[in-house]
This record gives C-alpha cells, sequence and structure tokens, in this order.
C-alpha cells in the first residue's frame, strides 16, 4: 500500500494540532461568548477566527471559522494524493457533499433561511463553502437541482432524476433516496476490488448504508399507514452488509418488525429495536458509527485508516466545538452541554 505512505506522514503531522481534551475543557469552561473566542483564538482555529471575525460577528464568526478551517483541512488531504489513493480520498470526502445536499434540500423543503441553512453545513468535499451558500440561496428545491447541474456535481444525477416524483407528491424522504443510492453507488464503484484499502472505505460506506436503511425503515413503520411492499422497497438503499431487501421489508411490515430486528441481531446490527423515542436511537447508532470510524487511525499505518480516522477526529472537534459557542450564546450549563459532546 505504498501510495498512502506520503499521505499519512502528513497526515500524522496535522493530528498533532487537534485539541487535546484539557484544552477542550477549558473551552467548555468559558465564562463568557467572548471568553470562548479569546480562548479559540490561542488554537489552530485563531487565524480563521480573525478572518472571521472580520466579516461576521457572534456565533456566524465561530461558524465561518470552523466551516473554513474545516474545509481547508479535507481540501489539504485530498491534495496529497494522486492515482488511486486521491480518487478513494475524494469517494471519501463524498459523506460530507451528502450530509450538505440533505441539509439543503430539507431546509429548502421546510422554508428555512440561508443563514439557517448554512449552520447546517459544513464544506468538504466537492461542495465549497461558496458553492454550499449559492444552494442554500436558491429560493426552492428545482433551483437547488439546477445550481447542482451547472455546478456539474455528481449528485445532479440523482436530483433530476428524482425531481419530478418529488413535484408531484411533495416527498422529500423519496428525494432523499435518489441522491443516498447514487451516493452508495459511486463510492462502492470506486472501492470496487480485494484491495486493502478499497476494503476498508467499501466497509465504512456499508456500514452506514445500513445504519440510513435502518432508520428509514422505523420512519416507515412507524407511519399510520405503512405503505405497500412494492413502495416500500423504494427506499432501501442497496449496498449494505446486513439490510438486505427481504430484511428490510421485513423491518418496514408491522406485522413482522421484529422478525426484521431478529434477523440484524442475527447479523451483528449493534442495538437492539428502540422504544418511542427515534432520536435518542438515531443519536446512539450515531455515536456508534463515529466512534468506530475515529478508531480507525489505529488501524493499519500504511493503509487509508489514517485518514479516515483522522477525518473523523477533526469532524468530531468542529462540531463540538460549534455546540460549545452556542451553549456560551445561550447560557447552558456545562454539564448540559457535556452530556450533548460526542466523545470519539
Amino acid at each position: 500500500m505504498p501510495d498512502f505512505d506520503y499521505i499519512n506522514a502528513r497526515v500524522r503531522a496535522m493530528r498533532s494540532r487537534l485539541l487535546d481534551p484539557g484544552r477542550m475543557e477549558e473551552l467548555l469552561g468559558a465564562l463568557t461568548f467572548d471568553a470562548l473566542l479569546a480562548g479559540l483564538n490561542n488554537t489552530p482555529y485563531g487565524k480563521d477566527l480573525q478572518e472571521a471575525l472580520a466579516r461576521y460577528r457572534g456565533i456566524q464568526a465561530v461558524d465561518e471559522a470552523l466551516a473554513r478551517n474545516f474545509s481547508a483541512t479535507t481540501q489539504k488531504i485530498r491534495s496529497f494524493g494522486d492515482g488511486k489513493a486521491k480518487a478513494l480520498i475524494e469517494a471519501l470526502l463524498l459523506r460530507w457533499d451528502l450530509a450538505n445536499v440533505r441539509a439543503v434540500l430539507r431546509g429548502k423543503h421546510t422554508g428555512r433561511s440561508e443563514e439557517d441553512i448554512m449552520e447546517s453545513v459544513l464544506p468538504a468535499g466537492l461542495l465549497t463553502e461558496v458553492a454550499l451558500r449559492e444552494l442554500a440561496r436558491q429560493p426552492d428545491i428545482p433551483a437547488v437541482a439546477g445550481t447542482l447541474d451547472a455546478l456539474e456535481h455528481p449528485f445532479a444525477i440523482p436530483m433530476a432524476e428524482g425531481l419530478r416524483d418529488y413535484l408531484e407528491e411533495h416527498d422529500l424522504l423519496g428525494l432523499e433516496m435518489h441522491v443516498g443510492r447514487y451516493y452508495a453507488e459511486h463510492v462502492l464503484g470506486v472501492a470496487r476490488g480485494a484491495g486493502h484499502n478499497e476494503t476498508v472505505l467499501r466497509e465504512l460506506v456499508q456500514a452506514e448504508v445500513d445504519a440510513l436503511n435502518v432508520k428509514t425503515a422505523l420512519k416507515l413503520v412507524r407511519q399510520e399507514q405503512p405503505p405497500g411492499a412494492e413502495t416500500r422497497r423504494r427506499f432501501l438503499i442497496p449496498g449494505g452488509a446486513i439490510v438486505s431487501e427481504d430484511v428490510f421489508l421485513l423491518l418496514t411490515a408491522p406485522e413482522t418488525t421484529k422478525q426484521g430486528w431478529r434477523a440484524l441481531g442475527a447479523h451483528g446490527f449493534p442495538l437492539h429495536e428502540p422504544g418511542d423515542d427515534l432520536t435518542e436511537f438515531e443519536k446512539t447508532l450515531d455515536l456508534l458509527l463515529a466512534r468506530g470510524t475515529a478508531r480507525l487511525y489505529l488501524g493499519d499505518p500504511l493503509g487509508i485508516e489514517i485518514v479516515v480516522g483522522y477525518l473523523a477526529l477533526k469532524y468530531n472537534e468542529v462540531v463540538n466545538l460549534r455546540l460549545i459557542a452556542r451553549s456560551k450564546m445561550l447560557g447552558i450549563p456545562r454539564d448540559l452541554v457535556r452530556r450533548e459532546m460526542v466523545v470519539v
């Protein structure tokens, strides 16, 4: 796996710039928002924060600084590779494009403002901050689809395919499924083969797909009138390692859902059937995925694991800093914030 020798050496050097637990605790303990700004100014985010404060104030400045720093980090790692290694890294980064496009679609669907949407995105993949802001300022979802096409982004293809159904049925979940299927198919195609790095990326995406299919199944089965099998089948994203079409259909029918959960457990799915609190279930599942991804940093020192694990650690740091910043603006007690922070 010589392609990642140079890349991993550079990424290990970047790893030393992550904030240690003591520094995160200091920032969490800042008594005011201004004290938090002063603390952040003495971290690797300081330069980005100063540039952001020249344009924005308050929480918007912190969001801008964190987003700019994370985007620069991902683009730097992308620039380290070439050939197959670069293709694998770019495929890995698409997971953030997927999350960002979903955030934009949900924002447009519910009528949120441009700034509200920008608070929910974090540029990392092909979609830069400028591109995401252009998407966020569009008046509606058809205009978002047109902008993705103008940007020649890969997700323009599934958006065009799902747009007609969305306009007819106003079904956001169906449109998201089009984009999710394309993402999984594309990344699994890039990761095709028996090589070590391809296997790592493929297993990562398969775990993401399984988690997403389980979340979707829970939403479908709890509808007042769950749709028929043919309709439910349309919501499955193929490519997972555990949730096959048969298991998905079992999960999404009230009369067979327990059978579906037994099948999941037999194949190693890490959680049991949830109770009434789906939000807590999804948070727990996301946490398990985040921790598993971050632990890859301790994997093969010559493989893509170093990149995957580092990006998970960096992303988690940025998310926690965003949470801390909002807590200082709103006066939320430190202990409550600590419970919401994700520790990987």
